[in-house]
């Protein structure tokens, strides 16, 4: 092989080899973003909340969140409670499309007064999803709430 081409050949194959290589920034946007918050209710109820935000779809401006709060009375574990709403955005409104949930609960409790409001119609202020509830085990009552909010950007924010 004469060195023209063999020099030819190392270059295409270097090519070839960074071409497959994926990037790391690339990468981490498609990662989901974590926000963590701990909030202390008084007489030694706390709350851990997760809020996973997964990378918007710029083709037709949706994203979707879970907020996830885990229950504790002096540290016990009583309840997990968990919200997923999904969102659509244009820059000028936004609004939600829909919403799921979860829970679990520790035996002894109960989940009551369970409702999830949302702004159905796509607003300038953005679109919120929010869950009340209340967990029970006599004679302790503990309010739950968790909300998520997408503003007309596509960023979304604990509501």
């Amino acid at each position: 092989m004469n060195p023209a081409k063999k020099i030819c050949s190392t270059i295409v194959a270097l090519v070839l080899v960074f071409c497959a290589m994926p990037f790391s920034q690339a990468q981490a946007a498609n990662d989901p973003e974590t926000l963590f918050y701990v909030e202390d209710l008084g007489n030694g109820i706390t709350v851990e909340t997760t809020i996973t935000i997964y990378p918007g779809v710029t083709r037709n401006q949706s994203t979707s969140a879970i907020s996830s709060s885990e229950f504790k009375n002096n540290g016990v574990w009583i309840a997990t409670v968990s919200l997923k709403a999904y969102f659509t955005y244009n820059g000028i409104t936004a609004g939600v499309t829909g919403t799921e949930y979860s829970k679990s609960l520790a035996s002894g409790w109960s989940y009551t007064n369970h409702k999830i409001t949302t702004t159905n119609v796509s607003s300038s202020s953005g679109g919120t999803a929010t869950l009340t509830a209340t967990l029970k085990d006599f004679p302790i009552n503990v309010p739950v709430r968790l909300s998520l909010h997408c503003a007309p950007n596509g960023a979304i924010t604990r509501g």
